[in-house]
């Protein structure tokens, strides 16, 4: 169920029913809502006129969407328990390209630059080049992580299961 509320108010001015369950955030881009699902639906959904724009799904694999989308100009960015990181035309839903992680990807992806920074629960990460999805960097950390890295300035953050924070950047002089 995707739910419009008001900001101000707090009550709710729309909802659309899409899937049995969301695990996820929806990404919002304009007036259209990028959103997966537990039965493995990755849907584009127009905020002014409750419709679903489109529907992408990996009907060999139908494998949940758990981490959020990211979305960058005509490029949406999910990862899947399929273990796969796709990128879709935000247009129309159709696969730009797809990268096998060899772990399932429930953390959130991030754009950064002109890459894409991913994890997966075997515990890589991933600097996909956001055109071509081809490996710009990894490192494997040794621990799953199911929590979203984060960027800030030239540094990349990743939390992992064996409770360790990871810090990969640049080192910068402490004043």
């Amino acid at each position: 169920m995707i739910h419009q509320v008001d900001a101000l108010t707090g009550k709710e001015y729309s909802s659309r029913e899409i899937s049995t369950y969301v695990a996820s955030s929806a990404c919002i881009d304009g007036e259209v809502a990028y959103v997966g699902d537990y039965d493995g639906r990755f849907s584009a959904v127009d905020l002014e006129s409750g419709q679903v724009k489109w529907t992408f799904e990996n009907r060999e694999a139908n494998l949940p969407f758990i981490g959020s989308p990211a979305v960058e100009g005509n490029r949406v960015y999910i990862g899947n328990r399929d273990k796969f990181m796709y990128c879709l035309n935000t247009k129309d839903g159709t696969v730009v390209w797809k990268y096998n992680t060899g772990g399932r990807v429930d953390a959130s992806p991030v754009v950064t630059g002109k890459r894409i920074l991913t994890a997966n629960m075997r515990g890589d990460l991933f600097l996909l080049d956001w055109n071509t999805g081809k490996p710009q960097w990894t490192y494997e950390l040794g621990s799953a992580v199911n929590a979203n890295p984060a960027v800030a300035g030239d540094r990349m953050y990743v939390a992992c299961d064996d409770g360790r924070v990871y810090c990969f950047g640049k080192q910068t002089e402490h004043r």
